[in-house]
């Protein structure tokens, strides 16, 4: 909700009060009654921005992180075709992490860098979601054999697929209208039912602009993980009066009015973000620090991802400053392309990654708002099962993986692959074919979130209707 739309519903309130009390006969000498209206006007807002808070927080691993490997099958019959198909990339059996895995057809581990994510899935705080991937509908080996099957467009290109897997969407090349992403449309959908005085936009991105959380009329505000600075001069004072000034007039040009609007925008969205955060206590938790030299490569990835989920837990924080009851956060980490070097590079990645999350974890626990906020994993596709000689290919099906206090955790949602010669479960060119689509994965994090209505879920997941399961159950 704009600034504007807040004032002016506050000046409607006012002249109403004003119109009221101008009736008394002590109205003109009482000095105390715009103090008496500003306070029902308080108590009013406070009734219609109070209520449950939520957060989501996409961490979007780019380069598309190898699910084969993060989530092993530890029984010896299931782990024997694993290794034989994996060849030398295959992670030793004794160095797996074991995960009590409520329901799973044979025993799982999670990979040597993830300590404390098995630690959090055998506590009941995570729960893996097997085999998700890019799909418009069901598809089955056969049809994806034959090419019959209707498929993402540019299946195995990396913007192409971080595209599709943010936005849900498959656009004609004619097709002029604004492209929206799925958490764009999610929070156009619930922003006056869920947040309603929101200072700021509700999706909120750490890792800067990206499809997934742009709207229709709506954008993502972006934010610094370092300090938050507003426009301001030291040395002309005037100046940003004058700046101010010049950013207060409309444009008649439209693309010039569009860049004014922007740019206005972000000063000011900014402004709010410097005094809100400047007031706010420091967070107890304790998030990786830079890296100093002689570190692994494993401090910079957690360094660079825990800034992003910091700033996400102070702006969690401060949320009743901010008018907040609902919070999209988006977050990334980069490097998981791993065509070689794959045994040396993605341990260090995991690891950083393993390091930020159970970090921003503890964040949520020691803000007390552990049920109210789930972290989700996101990456455009998986990789092949069988090795190129030094590391992986881009492939489809992908082990993903949530957690939070609200997450029913310890569980596989989904399937875990038969990895035994001749599964069906791998199409012919060895690619892992996605039983659950990302739109499902979505739409259970959506109803979690707030919406309920069938209708409203279809809008925001346009392939949603292709599939008969709607929520796979692992959010409460």
């Amino acid at each position: 909700m704009s600034n504007d739309f807040q004032n002016a519903s506050r000046r409607r309130f006012l002249r109403n009060s004003l119109a009221a009390l101008a009736g008394g006969a002590g109205f003109f000498g009482a000095p105390q009654s715009l103090s008496l209206i500003n306070s029902a006007w308080a108590q009013q807002r406070g009734a219609e921005c109070g209520g449950d808070y939520k957060a989501l927080v996409c961490v979007f691993l780019l380069g598309g992180n190898d699910g084969h490997n993060l989530v092993v099958p530890r029984g010896n019959v299931e782990y024997g075709h694993y290794a034989q198909r994996r060849r030398g990339l295959s992670i030793p059996q004794a160095q797996l992490l074991p995960l009590q895995a409520q329901g799973a057809p044979f025993a799982l581990g999670l990979h040597p860098a993830m300590t404390r994510m098995a630690n959090l899935f055998n506590t009941g705080k995570m729960a893996v979601i097997g085999n998700v991937g890019a799909l418009l509908q069901p598809v089955s080996r056969q049809q994806y054999d034959d090419r019959t099957a209707r498929l993402p467009p540019q299946l195995f290109s990396h913007n192409d697929q971080q595209a599709f897997w943010q936005s849900l969407q498959v656009r004609s090349p004619t097709d002029i209208t604004p492209a929206t992403g799925w958490a764009g449309r999610l929070a156009e959908l619930i922003q006056d039912s869920h947040n309603p005085c929101g200072r700021l936009t509700m999706n909120l991105s750490l890792a800067g602009a990206n499809p997934f959380q742009a709207g229709s009329a709506s954008e993502a505000l972006s934010v610094d993980s370092g300090p938050i600075r507003a426009v301001e001069s030291d040395r002309e004072p005037g100046a940003v009066a004058e700046l101010e000034a010049v950013y207060a007039l409309g444009q008649g040009n439209p693309l010039v009015e569009e860049y004014r609007r922007a740019t206005r925008s972000a000063i000011d969205n900014y402004a709010v973000l410097r005094e809100v955060l400047a007031a706010a206590p420091a967070l107890p938790t304790v998030f990786p620090p830079a890296p100093e030299a002689g570190d692994p490569p494993s401090a910079r990835f957690a360094y660079a991802l825990g800034s992003q989920l910091r700033r996400a837990a102070e702006l969690i924080s401060v949320r009743a400053a901010l008018g907040q009851r609902r919070q999209i956060f988006f977050c990334s980490l980069g490097g998981f392309d791993t065509h070689d070097a794959q045994s040396a590079d993605q341990p260090e990645l995991l690891s950083g990654l393993d390091q930020a999350l159970a970090a921003f974890h503890q964040a949520t626990r020691d803000l007390n708002v552990e049920n109210a906020v789930t972290t989700f994993a996101a990456s455009e596709f998986g990789r092949s099962l069988t090795s190129n000689g030094d590391g992986s290919d881009h492939g489809w099906g992908n082990h993903l993986f949530a957690l939070g206090g609200a997450v029913n955790g310890g569980r596989v949602y989904g399937a875990i692959p038969d990895l035994s010669p001749g599964s069906t479960d791998f199409a012919g060119d060895g690619n892992l074919i996605p039983k659950l689509s990302v739109d499902q994965y979505g739409a259970t994090l959506a109803r979690w979130f707030g919406v309920s209505d069938a209708a409203l879920l279809d809008l925001c997941f346009p392939n949603l209707a292709n599939f008969s399961v709607r929520d796979l159950g692992f959010l409460a």
